[in-house]
């Protein structure tokens, strides 16, 4: 008996740690914008469950050889989110580097940490109970800024696209040149004028991304015309690189 139920008790504790990743369900997950100028951004969290959700939100030092810490500039209101049933909050987070802050990359983690979840008027019995269980969660998400070139310029290799079973696919190198980070968007522009993305990422100060990824939703017998790089944060297109 004493067996049965340690195997059930690490059943439970199982399927609560992996059920606990879907409760946090936040947009959006990063921030990737200039704390020169001051960053703001507004994130939501969502909550589908029928139990309600609380979340307390704390700024921690990013420790990084690629980015500096700017943990000490980061404002978020409130600190504490409660997040009912079927419905979602939202929490504002604000970042100014000091004056004269030195050009490049810049991070820190907010951690968002699942607390006891209040009680729900009119709850009685089992309800009651599932509504103010504790189930933990306890994550670091990356928020990353910059300071730097106002324009962003990157390079290319040649692109090439390529089949790939029922799919196409683009082969790509993208270098940031530029002084700071940049956040990507590319896309593959067709020689009927359709637009078709490939992907978003964040491209730290002098990184290479390489791209071999599949072109979403592209039909095989749509002919690729060029590469649009765009910055996702001023939304203007950065590059633009003919297929050949």
């Amino acid at each position: 008996m004493k067996i049965k139920n340690i195997i059930y008790l690490l059943f439970l504790f199982l399927i609560l740690n992996i059920s606990s990743l879907a409760y946090i369900n936040i947009s959006p997950t990063t921030l990737d914008k200039n704390i020169g100028v001051g960053a703001y951004e507004e994130f939501t969290f969502y909550n589908n469950t029928s139990v309600p959700m609380r979340y307390k939100l704390s700024v921690i030092p990013m420790e990084s050889k690629s980015v500096k810490d700017m943990s000490k500039w980061v404002e978020v209101y409130p600190k504490v989110v409660t997040v009912y049933p079927s419905s979602n909050e939202t929490f504002k987070l604000y970042v100014q580097a000091p004056k004269k802050t030195e050009d490049g990359d810049y991070g820190a983690f907010l951690n968002i940490r699942q607390v006891s979840a209040p009680k729900l008027e009119g709850d009685a019995g089992e309800q009651n109970v599932a509504a103010g269980m504790m189930v933990m969660v306890n994550v670091n998400m990356g928020l990353y800024g910059y300071i730097g070139d106002k324009i962003p310029t990157v390079e290319t290799t040649t692109p090439i696209v390529v089949r790939d079973g029922e799919n196409q696919k683009l082969q790509l190198e993208i270098k940031n040149t530029t002084n700071r980070l940049v956040r990507l968007k590319v896309e593959v522009k067709s020689k009927k004028n359709y637009f078709y993305k490939v992907g978003e990422s964040r491209v730290l100060r002098g990184q290479t991304l390489v791209y071999d990824h599949l072109i979403q939703k592209m039909p095989l017998d749509e002919e690729a015309k060029e590469i649009v790089i765009t910055d996702t944060e001023t939304k203007e297109v950065i590059k633009k690189v003919e297929v050949k």
